[in-house]
């Protein structure tokens, strides 16, 4: 039998003990976190895994065709303000020297241009690195040596956390400096700025996970709920593996919302942990391919369509690029109403709707449904850049009218509005410019929901559903009053939303595929093959209640043996090129963690194969 080398995909490890910062993640009550949650989130914009940055490209640049271990992390260096606090957490790729220390054990200090041990660290000491244009630096308690590098920290413990001295980071209102699992490298790519250095977490997948949960979601809510975050986070750093390679960097994704949002150690919530190991090794696919799993904090009881949202051509409305699992749905109990009827329309976004799954009285979401007033002066401020198409004249004259002129299916949300002014017509299209021109406050606006803090002033929401004009006292227009529901993009996954369906008992995978149309949870597809020198290839996966299958997708192979835990089983594939086949596993999985090994068997052909949870 033919040597295996089993690539093992992520397991559970032990919890190290919590620092400060750990105990006080569970000592925040359930408002503090959202109050955390909702600020760091208007600071530093949603991510790009919850597709709110479409110039930086598809949100998933494929299913890879092999196990995915580790990932490559690049980390931000920060700006500071004077007083050493953090002026721009994100500010740089590119650091001027970094300095870390480690928590647990030996550290070798490795040369990776000879693969050499060149120093060994200690809990306590201090090393920096930088580049001086032609060799590594690497210094510690007043000694320093050169070497080609790129440089390599790699515990001999696993308990080990490197905690980086040179950068700060905000983690549940409070700035540290934060750690980090895994191993750090400093290296360069073919885009780092001259003398330079990149810093690169290397870490495996599920601990990444850990550190993604509660920066993209909130710590409180669902443990279902959370699951479905965890599922949508791992989806996204498998699938872009290798995405900043591409740009001459020497990572995969990066730590800021330009990925997603990911700040080690101390964001690892108890909750997150969690909802990490509860999930291991799942993603949601779409026949075979790992989706672009978008989400956003709340769609007021309706999502919205990605072509209307994320339109493809930019100048077509909606665009051409409908996605069947990113179709927009009633996000709420019972029958959708109808909101093509004027009187259901306006009954639905004026009011607060029990039936909804991310309304206020259900969840306490304060954005689930909002009124704000906009002054006519303000409406014409916002006309700027390419926030606007004029139609005729020019803008130097007053607003004089705003009108809807295209409704998203579904939703009803208002897709473009057209602006009259004394001396010209303008247009406003599209989700991101409505929201920027009609969907963002002004002053501070009461909140809708009852016991809300007020929606502060300056606050982006989303396009609105309804827009009133009102006049001054001589009765001529003022400006408008518009109505909405939800904050953020509308598309995929609402996170409010997803702790409500959890609070109504519905589990991480009803939950997600109440969101995302048609697609499956489980392990990502891999290929296998049949060659002699092909490995055996091993996934660990978590089964809620101890139901699957094995989704076989085969191109000339001839059969294949599979190992579920202990058990080996064969199945033929004779006349399934092109087609699919289904192998229900359930007998042999347990609830909770699971292994799954698969070798190709014959002399040629390849499948791509995935487990399914039920």
């Amino acid at each position: 039998m033919k040597k295996r080398v089993v690539l093992f995909f992520a397991c559970l490890v032990l919890v190290v003990g919590l620092s400060d910062v750990s105990a006080q993640k569970k000592r925040l009550s359930d408002a503090a976190l959202e109050e955390d949650f909702i600020s760091s989130r208007a600071k530093i914009g949603e991510s790009h895994a919850s597709g709110n940055r479409p110039e930086l490209g598809p949100v998933n640049l494929g299913t890879p065709t092999q196990v995915v271990q580790i990932i490559r992390v690049g980390l931000y260096a920060n700006t500071f303000t004077a007083g050493g606090g953090i002026s721009s957490e994100f500010a740089s790729l590119h650091h001027e020297v970094v300095s870390l220390t480690n928590t647990e054990g030996v550290v070798s200090v490795i040369d990776l241009s000879t693969g050499n041990e060149i120093t060994t660290m200690q809990p306590g000491q201090t090393f920096d690195v930088n580049f001086n244009g032609t060799q590594y630096v690497v210094s510690s308690g007043g000694s320093s040596q050169s070497v080609t590098g790129p440089v390599r920290f790699v515990p001999q413990s696993e308990a080990n956390l490197f905690q980086i001295e040179s950068i700060l980071r905000s983690t549940l209102g409070v700035v540290n400096k934060p750690q980090y699992r895994g191993e750090i490298e400093i290296s360069r790519g073919s885009s780092t700025t001259a003398e330079r250095v990149n810093l690169v977490n290397i870490v495996e997948v599920e601990k990444y996970v850990r550190g993604v949960v509660a920066n993209e979601s909130i710590a409180s809510f669902h443990m279902d709920a959370l699951k479905a975050q965890a599922i949508a986070a791992r989806g996204y750093s498998i699938a872009n593996k290798g995405r900043y390679v591409g740009l001459g960097y020497p990572f995969d994704i990066v730590d800021s919302s330009a990925s997603q949002v990911y700040r080690g150690y101390l964001t690892e919530h108890p909750r997150a942990v969690q909802a990490t190991d509860e999930s291991t090794g799942l993603v949601a696919t779409y026949n075979g391919t790992i989706i672009s799993a978008l989400y956003s904090s709340s769609f007021g009881g309706y999502s919205d369509s990605n072509h209307w949202i994320f339109n493809v051509p930019s100048n077509q409305l909606p665009g051409t690029n409908v996605t069947n699992f990113l179709i927009g749905i009633f996000d709420g109990t019972g029958t959708a109403p109808d909101l093509t009827d004027p009187v259901a329309h306006e009954a639905f976004w004026k009011n607060i709707v029990p039936e909804g799954f991310d309304m206020c009285g259900r969840v306490n979401n304060r954005f689930a449904r909002w009124k704000m007033t906009l002054p006519a002066a303000d409406i014409k401020a916002r006309l700027t850049g390419n926030r606007y198409v004029l139609i005729s004249g020019d803008l130097t004259g007053t607003v004089i009218g705003v009108t809807p002129l295209l409704r998203m299916t579904g939703s009803n949300r208002i897709a473009s509005a057209r602006i009259d002014l004394t001396t010209g017509v303008a247009e406003v299209r599209g989700w991101d410019n409505m929201r920027n021109v009609l969907g963002r406050t002004v002053a501070s606006e009461a909140a809708v929901c009852p016991n809300s803090t007020a929606i502060a002033a300056n606050f982006t929401l989303t396009n609105p559903s309804i827009i009133e004009p009102y006049t001054d006292g001589g009765g001529s227009f003022a400006g408008v009053i518009t109505y909405g529901g939800g904050w953020g993009h509308n598309v995929g996954m609402s996170q409010y939303g997803a702790h409500g369906r959890g609070s109504a008992g519905q589990n991480f995978i009803q939950i997600l595929k109440s969101y995302y149309t048609g697609v499956d949870i489980g392990t990502y597809p891999i290929s296998i093959s049949s060659a002699p020198s092909a490995p055996v290839l091993s996934q660990v996966f978590y089964s809620p209640n101890a139901t699957g299958r094995v989704v076989i997708r085969s191109s000339r192979l001839k059969s294949l043996a599979f190992r579920v835990n202990d058990t080996w089983l064969h199945t033929w594939l004779t006349g399934l090129d092109g087609s699919v086949r289904n192998v229900d596993i359930s007998p042999y999985l347990v609830e909770g963690l699971n292994t799954v090994e698969f070798e190709g068997l014959g002399t040629r052909g390849t499948a791509s194969i995935q487990v399914i949870v039920e």
